[in-house]
């Protein structure tokens, strides 16, 4: 895995694959999980590999937010894109870490995953390389 890496974590296989589909069509590096436990160990296991985390705040066991909040928390660098269908509350996050978040309503467009992305670590690895 190279710095820079992006984890996806998504309970729905259908969504992890689109997120996972298009950040790779944009360029970047994508681990997908499917669960918050195994996506803590390997993150925990290598945080300073991991330049974003996309995680889905609805998560079995460990939530989306607990789980943000402990990445945040274990590696100063790392930057959240948070995801939810349901009605979420995106200031507990925001308030946490308000440069190193953010927060994208499902259903999302890939336009605005991609916004969300660029806002929090730059421009797409393509546009870096003009």
């Amino acid at each position: 895995m190279q710095a820079g890496t992006i984890m996806v974590i998504d309970d729905d296989p259908g969504l992890l694959g689109f997120t996972c589909k298009y950040l790779s069509r944009l360029g970047y590096p994508v681990v997908a999980y499917r669960n918050s436990d195994e996506a803590w160990s390997q993150f925990n296991a290598s945080a300073s590999t991991w330049a974003l985390v996309v995680i889905d705040a609805s998560l079995p066991g460990l939530s989306g937010l607990q789980l943000a909040r402990m990445m945040l928390n274990a590696n100063p660098a790392v930057r959240v894109v948070l995801t939810s269908g349901y009605p979420f509350d995106s200031q507990k996050l925001l308030e946490l870490s308000p440069d190193r978040a953010a927060f994208l309503h499902k259903p999302f467009t890939p336009v605005m995953l991609a916004e969300a992305v660029e806002r929090l670590i730059g421009a797409t690895p393509a546009a870096d390389a003009d």
